[in-house]
């Protein structure tokens, strides 16, 4: 099992960074966190020409035919960025609706970026959604990336449900307490989808490959977390000398790079097993969310301590990781969730 890049996963990382450098520098990603959906339409269509949303989708339904660990190198580099926006949502729905086969005009649009698509975790104790057959009824949790004018993707206990935008859908949006992911509470009153998965299997698979995404996504996170600690503790002196040759902050550097590719290494390897099919998944799954839930939080909360008492300000960007990775923490089964089913699988061992 390689767990290195490949050629052309390292040819993706480096387009996907260039392409987020230019179009996605911390001060758009903070003007979009303000305006909301109608700001990321020119940054989604782009995307979607470069064929950010079809990477793992079969070619002839209009991906490239990559697979998972493609996705991988992808999500790692939206989390770098912080990249606003239901990314995950509009990956998943081109998976299911590729899967389905039966709404071509539909994919076409996600692919292409004309559609942004959010996830309603209807298996949350959260939500009081319904879904029988193609309808759905009830009202969801939070849903990450709600916005009027978006899709939805409906993933029950065993069915998912395709809602195309301006289906029926009421979306409420609700103050978030990470301004980069827009939240909102979304209602449906026998609203009609198209059904895109049936059966527990299929519903299993897709939430094993969101709470993946999102531990990819986590990743570049914590990494840039490191990265903004190193390049301040070079720049900012004190006593006239750099603050990252004291001990204090190196060692914390140290122990932030320690976890980072901790976090790493148990995502790719998770990631790595669901490709493969193996027998032990969703273990390794459910230790890559726990590693790196717990990595993002601590790494976030010393990059803020790194920056000194500007890393408590609004104009650091330091406190906008703090958020996203208690928003990721929340997502795909929490931390605290995930010990829980690791402990019962042992008691059943």
């Amino acid at each position: 099992m390689d767990l290195m890049l490949t050629p052309d996963q390292e040819a993706i990382q480096a387009s996907v960074r260039s392409f987020l450098d230019g179009e996605l520098p911390m001060a758009r990603v903070r003007a979009i966190a303000q305006a909301g959906a109608k700001e990321l339409a020119p940054l989604w269509r782009a995307a979607g020409e470069l064929g950010f949303f079809g990477l793992a989708v079969p070619e002839a339904s209009g991906g490239a035919g990559y697979s998972i660990t493609e996705e991988m190198v992808l999500f790692e580099e939206l989390g770098r960025a912080l990249a606003p926006g239901p990314w995950l949502g509009s990956v998943l729905a081109s998976h299911a609706l590729a899967t389905a086969g039966s709404s071509n005009d539909e994919l076409a649009r996600v692919l292409a970026g004309e559609l942004q698509v959010a996830v309603v975790d209807a298996t949350s104790s959260a939500s009081s959604i319904v879904v029988r057959g193609n309808e759905v009824s009830g009202e969801s949790g939070y849903v990450a990336g709600a916005d009027a004018g978006t899709a939805f993707l409906v993933v029950a206990p065993s069915s998912v449900v395709y809602v195309a935008a301006g289906g029926g859908a009421q979306v409420d949006r609700r103050p978030s307490m990470d301004p980069t992911r827009a939240i909102a509470v979304v209602r449906f009153a026998g609203v009609r989808g198209l059904v895109v998965a049936d059966g527990r299997d299929a519903v299993t698979a897709l939430l094993r490959r969101a709470a993946l995404l999102s531990c990819a996504e986590a990743v570049g996170g914590i990494q840039r977390t490191v990265d903004m600690s190193v390049e301040y503790g070079k720049v900012r002196k004190q006593f006239d000398k750099p603050i990252g040759s004291f001990q204090a902050v190196k060692h914390r550097c140290a122990d932030m790079a320690v976890r980072a590719e901790v976090a790493r290494s148990a995502t790719t390897y998770a990631i790595v097993s669901a490709r493969d099919g193996a027998a032990d998944q969703d273990f390794q799954v459910s230790v890559a969310k726990i590693l790196a839930s717990g990595a993002y939080v601590q790494n976030a909360a010393d990059n803020v301590q790194n920056h000194g008492g500007m890393g408590f300000t609004w104009e650091c960007d330091a406190h906008l990781f703090v958020k996203r990775a208690r928003s990721f923490e929340t997502a795909f089964g929490s931390r605290l969730a995930r010990l829980d089913q690791l402990a019962a699988s042992f008691r059943e061992a």
